[in-house]
């Protein structure tokens, strides 16, 4: 046991001797990769120079990678970001921007970052697409994904109340829905409206939250939850903006709603009808009348109503009903310089294509 005790404590002795001397072998293998990082950097400032930016950028990344002392790295990450930007190659820019961020965030200008991510993502909702491959760039139909949300996304997590944060939902939200990802895009829509309630991108997002809402209410909403939440958004924007030239849009959307619910509410009566459970059928229908008295299902269900409950009177309802399409200016047609005669299909396939009239003279002299 002692002698185990006594092997114990000289080999502490040695390693509490021979330690400094590994760490300081250690730390002279790791500098020992910054001659070649630096090699790379001087490599891809020549490529710089010379406008060769893409390639500036892979022997910075390079740099970055081997390099050992974290200030060449970071000094290297950001030559990379610098020479994808002169390049115009926005999607290795964000990629490299992402990397600074998530890496050095401690030593690098985060809202500038964060700005130029937005930047990014504003060219890629504007059309922008990187090439699918650079040595073929000028082929203008070899591009690469629309990276739009990707990019957002990334600016909003780094940072979420930014001043644009509105405007950046509510552009992902239209993309969402080009895509028919209506869970997103109403989750999109109803951030807008929660955090920048006072905007130009909230009124916005309410049209178009209601208008989804409307749309998956007509296609199948068996607990009403789109047409409530469609009536409520509708709603508080015509309380908010009574001013605006929407809202006769927006009663419109009101209006054709609701038919289509009560519609759903007749069709409900009738089937306990036809299955001979009248009093549910009687709930239903007096549902229709008192609460959507304007609607197409109204005097159906009156009828109906009328014939199971005897004591049923009818109320009259003064209100008038509230437009239910759009209202469009309508133009003559101008008027032809001259007489457009089509006659291939009066003219027993003798002529194959239309005839125009030139108005030549009718007596013409010979």
């Amino acid at each position: 046991m002692q002698l185990q005790i006594r092997q114990v404590e000289l080999l502490r002795i040695q390693v509490k001797k021979y330690l400094p001397a590994v760490l300081l072998l250690a730390a002279a293998v790791l500098r020992a990769d910054d001659p070649e990082a630096a090699a790379f950097m001087e490599k891809g400032l020549r490529y710089e120079a010379d406008g060769r930016h893409t390639d500036a950028a892979e022997a910075f990344r390079s740099a970055e990678i081997t390099a050992a002392t974290p200030d060449l790295k970071l000094r290297a990450a950001q030559r990379v970001a610098g020479s994808y930007r002169k390049a115009g190659y926005l999607g290795r820019e964000f990629e490299a921007l992402e990397r600074l961020l998530k890496q050095y965030p401690t030593k690098v200008d985060v809202p500038a970052l964060v700005a130029r991510e937005f930047e990014i993502g504003d060219a890629f909702y504007n059309g922008y697409r990187d090439p699918a491959f650079w040595s073929l760039r000028f082929v203008p139909w070899l591009t690469d994904q629309d990276r739009t949300i990707e990019v957002y996304e990334a600016a909003l997590k780094h940072a979420p109340y930014a001043r644009p944060g509105g405007d950046v939902r509510l552009r992902m939200a239209v993309r969402c829905m080009k895509k028919n990802d209506n869970d997103k895009a109403m989750k999109l829509l109803r951030e807008v409206i929660r955090a920048y309630p006072d905007t130009e991108a909230a009124r916005f997002a309410m049209l178009e939250l209601g208008n989804i809402l409307f749309e998956l209410s007509k296609a199948g909403d068996g607990d009403g939850r789109y047409f409530e939440e469609a009536i409520q958004v509708f709603h508080e924007f015509r309380e908010k903006h009574p001013e605006l030239s929407e809202n006769k849009w927006v009663t419109q959307c009101i209006a054709k709603a609701e038919d289509v619910y009560a519609e759903r509410l007749y069709g409900i009566a009738k089937f306990y009808h036809r299955e001979g459970r009248n009093q549910p059928a009687e709930i239903y229908l007096l549902d229709v009348l008192r609460r959507f008295p304007h609607s197409t299902a109204a005097a159906k269900s009156e009828a109906l109503l009328t014939e199971l409950d005897k004591t049923y009177f009818p109320e009259k309802v003064e209100e008038t009903p509230a437009e239910r399409y759009p209202e469009y200016p309508t133009y003559p047609l101008p008027d032809e310089d001259h007489r457009l005669i089509l006659a291939p299909e009066n003219s027993n396939h003798r002529f194959l294509l239309p005839i125009y009239d030139l108005n030549l003279p009718r007596n013409k002299e010979k």
